[in-house]
C-alpha cells in the first residue's frame, strides 16, 4: 500500500566532476517510519526541476536540491551505468561545503 506521508522511491544522482549523473532509483530498504522521515527532510528542499545534468523523464517525480547523501547497497551496475537490485541503507543531510565519498564507477 502506498504511503502518502512517505516516499515510494528515490531517484539517485552521482557527482562526477561538475556533473550530476543519474544512477537509477531505490525503492526498498526502509520502514514506513524512515520513509516518512525522508519525506519530511526532502520537502524542505523541493526544486521546480531536476538538477541532473541530463534530465530524465519522470512526470510524477518531485525533484529536490542535491543536499542529501543516500548509502545504497546494490548487486551490480548495468552497462548504462544504472544500479541493479538497489536497497536503501541510510540517508544523511550534507552540510555546507561537505562532499561525501561516493564509491563505485
Amino acid at each position: 500500500m502506498k504511503d502518502p506521508t512517505g516516499v515510494a522511491a528515490l531517484y539517485l544522482g552521482k557527482q562526477q566532476g561538475k556533473e550530476l549523473v543519474y544512477m537509477g532509483k531505490v525503492g526498498t530498504g526502509w520502514s514506513r517510519t524512515v520513509s516518512s522521515k525522508i519525506r519530511k527532510q526532502l520537502d524542505t528542499v523541493v526544486s521546480p526541476k531536476s538538477k541532473l545534468t541530463k534530465p530524465i523523464k519522470k512526470p510524477k517525480a518531485t525533484w529536490v536540491e542535491p543536499k542529501f547523501f543516500a548509502d545504497v547497497e546494490y548487486r551490480d551496475i548495468t552497462s548504462e551505468g544504472l544500479l541493479r537490485a538497489s536497497s536503501f541503507k541510510v540517508f544523511l543531510r550534507l552540510h555546507l561545503g561537505e562532499r561525501p565519498y561516493i564509491g563505485g564507477r
